[in-house]
């Protein structure tokens, strides 16, 4: 849901115009101001930093910029529910990076679907141009969608040995100071209007806050892999809510492509995710069955012997 509830108005802030680098900054700043008031509420207290909570920040800073600013860019050009299509192409990128990085294997479901994966992605880029908005767009959520990936393989190697609430206040802080000494103070900041920043905030909470921060716990407790399995129900949810809000929907071509993306990413997820106590059981029952004949068979021969 923190998928969805970011895209919308994260979409409405960019419509207003001007920089989109100015709604990145509000964006990170109010996400900064409301992950700080979670941990000071749950703290009661300034927290104390490690340098490893400060290392895992920064990464986690650079790329929460970098692929905010890119995401900023994309939603400018393309509808709300293809930039999550796209985005959840970070569920073959998290496992084929997860497989050097974290030791979590893939297998051979995973191959199919993201071959099929490729097909969707490359019906979305058919008959674009390099001039094309939407091929730009698409783009350009590709490369948000690298930098997030890259967030969630750092968050899981490290989530055992960080409060993920306090570092990711840190990462959000640090990343308002990166966004200042990568643009300065452009004086178009005065020029923010109130409902542009007001969105911004709205998706600041929906996003970079709750969704981050939920994607941060359940890595202390599943695979990074199967963490993606939920935000399937994103890009549906999306379609729905931009058709009502926005009354924004995607064009056929864009929809199939899409259609065909998610389907390759579900098959390995639905792999991953399905438990194999079941199989296991099957095996066991079977070799249970092939000892009981065995001992038949030896029960028998000892009686006809004597």
């Amino acid at each position: 849901m923190g998928i969805a509830g970011f895209v919308i108005p994260w979409k409405i802030a960019n419509s207003y115009g001007g920089a989109t680098a100015n709604n990145t900054l509000v964006l990170l700043t109010a996400a900064a101001v409301f992950t700080s008031m979670l941990t000071a509420y749950q703290q009661g207290r300034m927290p104390k930093f490690s340098r490893l909570d400060l290392g895992v920040a920064a990464g986690l800073a650079i790329f929460t910029l970098l692929g905010n600013l890119a995401s900023a860019i994309a939603i400018s050009t393309i509808s709300p529910a293809l930039m999550t299509v796209v985005q959840r192409g970070e569920v073959i990128l998290i496992a084929l990076l997860a497989w050097p990085i974290l030791g979590e294997r893939i297998d051979r479901n995973f191959w199919v679907g993201a071959a099929i994966a490729a097909c969707g992605l490359a019906l979305l880029y058919e008959g674009g141009t390099g001039g094309d908005p939407r091929a730009i767009g698409i783009a350009w959520a590709g490369i948000a969608t690298v930098c997030f990936g890259a967030m969630a393989i750092l968050t899981r190697k490290y989530i055992q040995q960080i409060d993920p609430v306090s570092v990711n206040a840190l990462r959000l802080w640090l990343s308002v100071g990166f966004w200042f000494v990568w643009n300065g103070f452009p004086p178009e900041l005065l020029e923010i209007s109130a409902p542009q920043a007001g969105y911004a905030m709205i998706a600041a909470f929906c996003g970079p806050f709750l969704g981050r921060l939920s994607l941060m716990m359940s890595a202390k407790y599943i695979e990074v892999r199967i963490t993606t399995l939920v935000t399937l129900a994103a890009p549906p949810v999306t379609l729905a809510l931009g058709y009502l809000v926005l009354s924004d929907l995607p064009s056929a071509r864009e929809m199939w492509g899409g259609l065909i993306m998610l389907l390759g990413i579900a098959i390995p997820i639905v792999s991953w995710a399905r438990p194999k106590g079941g199989q296991e059981r099957a095996v066991e029952s079977t070799s249970e069955r092939i000892s009981e004949r065995i001992s038949e068979t030896e029960e028998k021969s000892a009686l006809s012997g004597s």
